[in-house]
């Protein structure tokens, strides 16, 4: 009897096919690509984040490959974690890897990872955490403005801000390229300073609040504790403001002003014009402050410039042109390290 040798021709058919193309699904394993999780990185300055990374083709399906970083930008450095997806074995699964990338110095920078010939380039923005903004002078004097300056690639905003320890400055001006500021420094403030209400290009619309590497020393602006020894405090000449930043612990002395208070502190102001001053005057406990502006050096005389026990308190006299003492009085409570006093000019008084 014959055979049929049918069956074996077709078995041997598809054997033959199988042996040619190899594994049945390789027509879709074509147009190979790296992808990453995550896709853009934001890190800290000095700290690290991971970057997974596998190869899939055109339909999605997992490939195998060696995958490599490439190309690292400045201010970056980037590692491949050997530790990852590892096998019982201690081999690693070749069809994903896991990067690690540390932020070195702010900016926005790139890296390349490899897998064949497919390239995948994943940016990064290293976030800072503190400013190296200069400053001059570094150990300002009682009233003196300090210009801070920010490096480049930052500018500060129409709502810049500056604070210390001792709590939140006065910014006078902002500089037409918004590099720079001009500000008072809490007196006696010590350590780096805040900065606030400034950008990096490589971040936009980010407001960023950032202590400065450096540091400063403000010398305090103590008031005296008798008026003849009281230091002068500027005061507009005309119409505008002048915030003044003064404070120390000289609480104990007795009160002249003959108001009742347990201390105070005194300062000389003259006055160029005559007109109504708008006095303003804030601190950063829950002390009882009350500012007193005295007529003359024995403070026999004299007018409250706001009353109350809560602050700011807020008061407007009318001075004539010559000299006053105002006499920030301690009331209740423990005196402040320091505190604010806004000397606004309303309108001058005609001749």
């Amino acid at each position: 009897m014959k055979r049929s040798m049918c069956g074996l021709v077709l078995f041997a058919a598809a054997a033959g096919l199988w042996s040619c193309n190899g594994d049945p699904t390789g027509d879709f394993r074509v147009g190979e690509t790296v992808i990453a999780d995550p896709t853009s990185v934001f890190v800290d300055q000095g700290s690290s984040k991971f970057v997974t990374v596998e190869a899939v083709d055109s339909q999605g399906n997992q490939l195998s490959g060696n995958f490599a970083a490439q190309n690292v930008g400045a201010g970056i450095t980037v590692e491949k974690d050997t530790t990852f997806l590892q096998t019982s074995t201690g081999a690693p699964i070749s069809t994903s890897a896991r990067f690690v990338v540390t932020g070195v110095a702010p900016g926005a920078t790139s890296f390349d990872v490899t897998s064949g010939s497919a390239t995948k380039t994943i940016p990064v923005k290293v976030v800072p955490v503190s400013v190296l903004a200069t400053f001059t002078p570094v150990a300002p004097a009682p009233e003196e403005l300090v210009t801070i300056t920010l490096p480049t690639n930052f500018k500060f905003g129409a709502d810049a801000g500056v604070a210390t320890n001792l709590g939140s400055g006065v910014v006078r001006s902002v500089s037409v390229d918004s590099t720079s500021i001009t500000a008072l420094i809490v007196p006696g403030s010590t350590g780096p300073l805040t900065l606030t209400g400034f950008g990096a290009s490589f971040l936009p619309g980010v407001s960023l609040s950032l202590a400065t590497v450096d540091t400063i020393a403000a010398a305090p602006f103590v008031g005296f504790e008798t008026t003849g020894t009281a230091p002068l405090i500027p005061v507009p000449a005309a119409i505008g403001d002048s915030t003044l930043l003064l404070g120390g612990t000289g609480w104990s002395g007795p009160d002249i002003t003959g108001d009742g208070g347990v201390g105070a502190q005194y300062y000389k102001f003259t006055v160029a014009n005559a007109g109504d001053y708008h006095f303003v005057t804030d601190w950063p406990n829950d002390a009882d402050l009350d500012p007193v502006v005295c007529f003359d050096a024995a403070c026999a005389g004299g007018a409250f410039a706001g009353t109350g026990s809560g602050h700011p308190e807020d008061g407007t006299l009318t001075l004539a042109p010559g000299t006053y003492y105002l006499a920030v009085v301690l009331f209740a409570g423990t005196g402040p390290d320091n505190f604010t006093v806004t000397i606004s000019q309303d309108a001058p008084v005609g001749p």
